[in-house]
């Protein structure tokens, strides 16, 4: 939008004083919503009658485009909520255990029992009894599958373990170092549904397992840092799965998100009422550097509107009838022409009415 200033004349004072109200009333509006009318009592101000003495202080045209309207809340940058990853071993000792900050991936060692690496393989059924040749069920798919995309691509990705499985499952004991024995036991993988990213130690190395039950090794995460926001429930409306987010970090920088979740279920947390949002982040690698946990801002589209005519907000005039007016300028003279408003954002209103259309002129306060 481009605003052409003019030389003000004595006839345009009134004019601009009226336009210097409405912008002031406009800052609050575009913060809040639409409620400009309402918050400064412009309606009962009188529109200066039409006047061919001289033109607006400054001018600007009728666009058509979009107008978005966004909401700014503090939120909390991280890879989720850490879970605890419990031993399966009921005896040995830890030897060695993946450092916090470390993504570990499909067959690489979460940690070592008596030197033995515990591989992650992905899947949905954790490990809970000896697999072998015979063995049926979804958590011989699994392995099967892990194995395959592993590159052990001569067996059958299916629920039963026949001797093909178990052909693979050696020649993956012998890459790994472990004794080809050609089946798995439980001690020997961890399962989860994608790679993880560990977050915090549990048990140092040296650690004896079984001296008491469900040791945690280490807490671990998604590899995929998400935002958090505790949302006032009072804007749960306005956000929506889909949305798109600005996320602003503590550098300064910001990176663009998606809602990937609106929380159903209101928390109270000192008298706040909230429901939780979850933004992905569109483009992992923009927080290159690192922001493991950090506070960030975000804005989020909470409204939009495509294909309308718009004027920048100072173009408006309060009307005697409570409406609005903006002053359309044509072969050097002016005149007032009722409008109806509707979005506010970004500085700009939607416009309608007779005569308002894409490249009319109107005028603006300096």
């Amino acid at each position: 939008m481009t605003v052409t200033p003019r030389t003000r004349t004595p006839g345009r004072e009134r004019t601009a004083r009226v336009r210097r109200r409405l912008l002031v009333g406009a800052g609050v509006v575009a913060a809040a919503g639409a409620a400009l009318v309402a918050a400064h009592g412009f309606g009962g101000s009188a529109a200066p009658p039409p006047d061919t003495d001289g033109l607006p202080p400054a001018t600007a045209e009728v666009t058509r485009g979009t107008l978005t309207q966004t909401q700014q809340v503090g939120g909390l940058i991280s890879y989720g909520e850490p879970v605890g990853l419990v031993a399966q071993q009921d005896s040995g000792v830890v030897t060695w255990v993946a450092e916090a900050g470390t993504t570990v991936g499909l067959g690489e060692p979460v940690y070592a029992v008596d030197d033995e690496p515990v591989l992650l393989l992905h899947g949905t059924v954790q490990s809970y009894r000896v697999l072998g040749v015979g063995s049926v069920g979804s958590d011989v798919e699994q392995l099967e599958q892990s194995l395959h995309d592993l590159g052990h691509t001569d067996l059958e990705v299916d629920d039963t373990y026949d001797s093909a499985t178990a052909a693979a499952v050696s020649t993956w004991q012998a890459d790994v170092g472990w004794p080809q024995t050609g089946t798995v036991a439980p001690g020997q993988v961890f399962v989860h549904d994608g790679d993880i990213r560990i977050a915090l130690g549990g048990l140092v190395p040296g650690s004896h397992l079984g001296a008491e039950p469900n040791q945690q090794v280490v807490t671990y995460t998604g590899t995929t840092p998400v935002t958090t926001i505790p949302l006032d429930v009072e804007l749960q409306h306005l956000v929506a799965e889909g949305d798109p987010a600005t996320i602003t970090l503590p550098d300064g920088t910001t990176v663009d998100g998606k809602v990937s979740s609106v929380g159903k279920v209101a928390q109270e947390i000192e008298e706040e009422t909230f429901v939780t949002v979850v933004v992905q982040i569109k483009d992992p690698e923009a927080l290159a550097g690192g922001f493991d946990s950090a506070p960030v801002t975000l804005r989020i589209v909470t409204g939009e509107r495509e294909d309308v005519l718009m004027v920048p907000v100072t173009a408006l005039v309060a009307a005697p009838d409570g409406g609005y007016t903006v002053e359309v300028v044509e072969d050097g003279t002016t005149a007032f022409v009722p409008v109806e408003t509707g979005m506010f954002a970004q500085s700009m209103v939607e416009v309608s009415g007779p005569g308002i259309a894409e490249g009319v002129t109107v005028g603006v306060a300096e």
